[in-house]
């Protein structure tokens, strides 16, 4: 008898116009089982999918997901978003091998166009940004990134886990960005770190990015990294449930041509700032940390560490002497 797997996912409303894309998808591949965590009362149009896939889902104050744990009877587990999709080779892999854990990277993805989650090429950037999958007998704990184990099996690291990364569609498009951010559809979280401020200035200079989201600087650091990369075909099949999507969108009390052009500028203003150099070095040295033996990195640290350093630079008296003068040095800019 084969090995099951299972896997983890929180969903809120944001999520209803591509959550039957990740449910068919997971199924074809061979997932057993979906344990979807949702708040209490909380996302209608999502129960609404579920229960058309026959599919039941746990409330839990918070989205804690280690209220799970004790109803898990597949013999491994995944802990995603479902904005996350698992490679197929997985599958086969947990079937022919014996381990207890196992971490993989994001291979990320991001776009501002909402038609770009559909398209058949997107650019991809492979990041060492850990999910898991784990061996449920072995579990101690269940952890969003990184799950509790115990025993002797194997652990193997990123460095195995790059055969299986992680396709992580990190922005959908500015409907999705739209959904994300709070007051627009209603959160399942209390609060969401993707907007908490970030400061960067007093913005006494020509830079007026004074406070932002952490979510926008994330967004734009990937798209500024994917304008540097070879468009790829997209080795999934994904789609969006435009019924689900004028829903969201009836449902709004804002006008959302309004809103999604305020996103927009947030992310361009916030792209400006990054020099093209700063990018590119960025792109090599993680491509020279995954070839070597990688390590888990903070994607958002190592985005504000850039972003401040690069902001650094613009305020320094000879960058705004030359930009004033309008002699930039363009292979910085970018």
């Amino acid at each position: 008898m084969g090995k099951s797997c299972a896997i983890i996912v929180r969903v809120f409303d944001g999520e209803a116009p591509y959550l039957q894309s990740f449910i068919d998808y997971h199924r074809a591949i061979g997932i057993d089982q979906f344990y979807p965590v949702i708040a209490p009362g909380g996302a209608p149009l999502c129960r609404e999918i579920l229960s058309r896939n026959q599919l039941s889902f746990t409330e839990v104050e918070g989205q804690k997901i280690g209220a799970i744990r004790g109803l898990i009877r597949e013999d491994y587990l995944a802990v995603i978003d479902a904005d996350e999709y698992l490679h197929p080779d997985l599958l086969p892999f947990i079937q022919e091998e014996k381990f207890q854990s196992l971490a993989m990277p994001w291979r990320m993805t991001a776009t501002l166009s909402d038609s770009g989650f559909e398209s058949s090429l997107k650019q991809f950037f492979v990041f060492p940004q850990i999910k898991s999958v784990m061996r449920t007998r072995s579990l101690t704990g269940l952890g969003l990134h990184r799950s509790g184990t115990k025993g002797g099996g194997r652990c193997l690291g990123l460095k195995e886990g790059l055969a299986f990364p992680v396709h992580h569609y990190y922005l959908r498009g500015l409907d999705d960005l739209m959904f994300k951010e709070g007051g627009v559809v209603k959160r399942t979280l209390a609060h969401s770190t993707g907007r908490k401020s970030v400061a960067l200035g007093d913005g006494s200079t020509g830079n007026k990015l004074t406070a932002f989201p952490s979510r926008h600087a994330r967004v734009a650091y990937l798209l500024k990294v994917l304008d540097q990369l070879p468009e790829q075909k997209d080795p999934y099949t994904v789609s969006t449930d435009q019924v689900m999507l004028n829903r969201l969108r009836d449902q709004m009390s804002v006008d959302t041509d309004l809103i999604k052009a305020e996103l927009k500028q947030s992310i361009d203003s916030i792209c400006r700032i990054f020099y093209k150099r700063s990018i590119c070095n960025q792109i090599k040295d993680i491509e020279r940390i995954l070839a070597d033996n990688p390590i888990k990195i903070s994607y958002q640290k190592r985005v504000l560490r850039q972003l401040r350093a690069d902001y650094k630079t613009r305020q320094s008296w000879p960058y705004r002497v030359l930009s004033n003068l309008g002699i930039e040095n363009n292979a910085w800019s970018g």
